[in-house]
């Protein structure tokens, strides 16, 4: 798990990470204490993470490369700075 200073890079960190099974954002404000809202709670779940890139310079559970930018300031590639894990992936 990451020690973030907010909300927002922790949703990211874990969504990158593939820690994250909510299908959209509106799934995020769902009462979890209303049990009318269990059908709709239940099509939020995904079954697989949603896993996506925040930060390139961060670990990740997919690559994340140039596209993405990075959270420290002209930091490269998590994935590029690693290149033992780049060999592993494509052992895979």
């Amino acid at each position: 798990m990451s020690w973030t200073l907010n909300k927002d890079d922790k949703l990211k960190f874990m969504k990158q990470m593939g820690m994250w099974y909510l299908q959209n954002d509106t799934c995020e404000s769902i009462e979890r204490s209303n049990h009318e809202n269990n059908n709709i709670a239940m099509n939020c779940c995904s079954g697989t993470p949603m896993i996506s890139c925040h930060y390139r310079d961060k670990p990740s559970v997919i690559p994340c490369h140039d596209d993405v930018p990075s959270m420290d300031k002209g930091a490269l590639s998590y994935w590029l700075r690693n290149p033992l894990l780049m060999t592993h992936n494509k052992a895979d």
